[in-house]
């Protein structure tokens, strides 16, 4: 079964004043025609709004996790350059914690061997970052540059001491955590 959809609600056809059936005009689309391409207008605009709504989001996403990055590597660097003689098991493991892979391995045997020295000469340290930057990064990985000055006092040398270091940090996102896995003194 057809519908017609020009039919008056009674099922006689439209009629014009003169009774003769009215047709649509040649140049004049049909009223299922336009819903139709109103519809398909309205898709349009539908999915490009949602286009660029997910390109903003994943820019802001990734701007989010470069922000991160570089937040956690300025306070890493902070970190490994921040210890004191009497609190050295905190200090170390602090830095234990954020770290991940070989680099924590190798941050416990180097942290061993220099607890007992730095114990032996009441060593303190105290990083400041001078300047930091991102050199690299996505939402899993990223490499940061960092510019410290670490000031440096022990029982040998008890006048402070600034060594102006330069430091890249390699870090990896674990869930919602970036992790150090490697430290290059530059």
């Amino acid at each position: 079964m057809t519908v017609d959809t020009d039919a008056q609600a009674d099922g006689t056809p439209d009629t014009d004043e003169n009774g003769a059936a009215e047709t649509p005009s040649p140049g004049r689309p049909s009223g299922r025609i336009r819903l139709l391409a109103f519809a398909a207008v309205v898709a349009l605009v539908a999915g490009l709004a949602g286009a660029v709504g997910y390109l903003l989001w994943d820019r802001s996403s990734l701007d989010d996790a470069r922000g991160s990055a570089l937040d956690a590597g300025r306070r890493y660097a902070t970190d490994l350059a921040t210890y004191s003689w009497d609190s050295l098991d905190r200090n170390l493991s602090v830095v234990r914690e954020n770290s991940a892979g070989d680099f924590a391995e190798q941050y416990e045997e180097v942290a061993t061997s220099l607890s007992e020295m730095i114990r032996q000469y009441q060593g303190t340290s105290s990083g400041e970052i001078v300047e930091a930057g991102l050199v690299s990064g996505d939402r899993d990985r990223a490499e940061v540059i960092v510019f410290l000055d670490q000031t440096v006092t022990n029982t040998n040398s008890p006048e402070p001491r600034i060594d102006r270091n330069r430091m890249q940090l390699s870090l990896i996102r674990e869930g919602d955590q970036w992790k150090l896995t490697d430290v290059q003194l530059l």
